[in-house]
Order: C-alpha cells, then sequence, then structure tokens
C-alpha cells in the first residue's frame, strides 16, 4: 500500500478530489432540489384556508349546491396535489372529483408563484344518514380538510372544517313555532273540558255527551303527549354544536 502512494501521488491526489466533487454535489443536491421530504414538505411553508371555515351542511339534500373556496399558497412551482376530508369515523374522503380547476391527471396544480384555487361542491356529502363518506351520520361535526402529495399520499397541510345545519335550523324554527301552537291549542281544548249544558242543548244530548266526553278527553291526552313528544324531538335537532354559530 506504502509503495502506490509514493508510485502514484498525482493518481491519489486527483481521486481523492473526486470523491469530494462527488460528495458536494450530493449534498447540494440534497439541500437545494426541489425534493419531497418524508412528510410530503417541499417548500416547507405550504398553507391552505377557506372563505369561511363554517360549512352549510343541508341534511338530506340529494345534491347540495353548497360551495367552499379553498385557496392554497407556498407550494412548489407546478406541484399536484389533492384534497381529502376526514369523515369521522372511515376512511378520508377525496373529493378532488368535486373540485374546479383541475388537471387533466385530476389534481390541482400550483402555478409559477406556488399558489393555487378551487371551488369545492358539497353534492352528495349532505345525503341522509351520510354525512361525510359511509355510514357517518353525524352530519354536524369539525373536520380536517387535507392537502395531499398524490405520490405519497403524505398530508402536506391542513385545515378545520366547521360543518354546522346553518339553512336547516331556519326552517326548524319555523317547524318549532307551528309545533308550539297546535299544541297550545290542544292544551287549551283539554283545560276547557265539557262546561256547563248550554240551554239550547237538550237533556238527553247533554248525557250523551257526557257519557262519551271521557273518551275525547283521553284521546286529547293522547294527542298532547304525542306532539310534546316530537315538539322536545324538534327542539333537539335546533340545538347548536359548541363550534357552530348561534
Amino acid at each position: 500500500m506504502t509503495k502506490t502512494f509514493a508510485t502514484h501521488p498525482r493518481a491519489v491526489v486527483l481521486a481523492l478530489i473526486g470523491m469530494g466533487l462527488l460528495f458536494g454535489l450530493v449534498a447540494g443536491n440534497s439541500l437545494f432540489s426541489p425534493r419531497a421530504s418524508a412528510d410530503s414538505h417541499i417548500t416547507g411553508v405550504e398553507a391552505v384556508v377557506a372563505e369561511d371555515v363554517i360549512v352549510n351542511h343541508q341534511l338530506g339534500s340529494r345534491s347540495s349546491g353548497e360551495t367552499v373556496r379553498i385557496w392554497g399558497a407556498g407550494f412548489a412551482p407546478g406541484q399536484e396535489v389533492i384534497l381529502l376530508i376526514n369523515d369521522g369515523p372511515g376512511t378520508p374522503s377525496d373529493i378532488t372529483n368535486y373540485v374546479t380547476n383541475t388537471s387533466d391527471t385530476n389534481t390541482i396544480v400550483a402555478n409559477e408563484q406556488g399558489a393555487w384555487t378551487t371551488v369545492w361542491t358539497l353534492g352528495r356529502f349532505t345525503r341522509q344518514r351520510s354525512g361525510i363518506g359511509p355510514g357517518d351520520g353525524n352530519v354536524e361535526r369539525m373536520r380536517t380538510l387535507s392537502v395531499v402529495d398524490p405520490g405519497t399520499l403524505g398530508a402536506i397541510t391542513t385545515m378545520p372544517l366547521a360543518f354546522c345545519r346553518v339553512s336547516d335550523r331556519v326552517a326548524i324554527a319555523e317547524d318549532v313555532a307551528e309545533m308550539e301552537g297546535d299544541l297550545a291549542v290542544l292544551q287549551a281544548d283539554r283545560e276547557q273540558g265539557l262546561g256547563e249544558k248550554p240551554v239550547n242543548v237538550s237533556d238527553a244530548a247533554w248525557a250523551l255527551a257526557t257519557a262519551f266526553y271521557p273518551a275525547f278527553e283521553a284521546e286529547l291526552d293522547r294527542q298532547i303527549a304525542e306532539a310534546t313528544a316530537d315538539l322536545a324531538a324538534t327542539k333537539a335537532e335546533q340545538a347548536f354544536p359548541s363550534h357552530c354559530p348561534e
């Protein structure tokens, strides 16, 4: 080994220089190239915001026209992303099929400034007993919108969305007012009772009415109990979760 170094010093020096240049090239490429890290970040400053974090979830609407405008910034120019919404108990739902400004490969692509914008139309996500994703019956839930790298399926950045039955509550309030009025009429009839015999009613007719009145009272009691239960159930739908505006 000693003889080799002594006989070919120039070759050894050139080899060492070459190894150093190669190491520097690899290190520089790792530092300065737009390569995704393990957590799917590329620039490290990616951000996403929505026009309003409150999403109007119209429970039971088969195909909702409600929209959510979403903006992203801080991405690498030309970077492709997809959007996922967590559905509570199940697998996150890919909503990229329901947004605007997508590419031919069904992704959202950042422009030359590293920014993008899109509009999500809720569509089927308001169907009865579906919530967000199959089997998620609780529609009024705090959820997470994730901007995801389609290559690694890793989340790049996230933001909260509060799903609330905003417009539904207007109709619910009207139903409550109508049901309260109907219940008040039933209760007034029950409290009034049969009263005294009118002067223009014969004794025979009055006796017949008196005999049948207990059955009428029982029917009123049944209707009052049913109306009271329905009213309580409807009022429960009107309750506001802590993350929803009143």
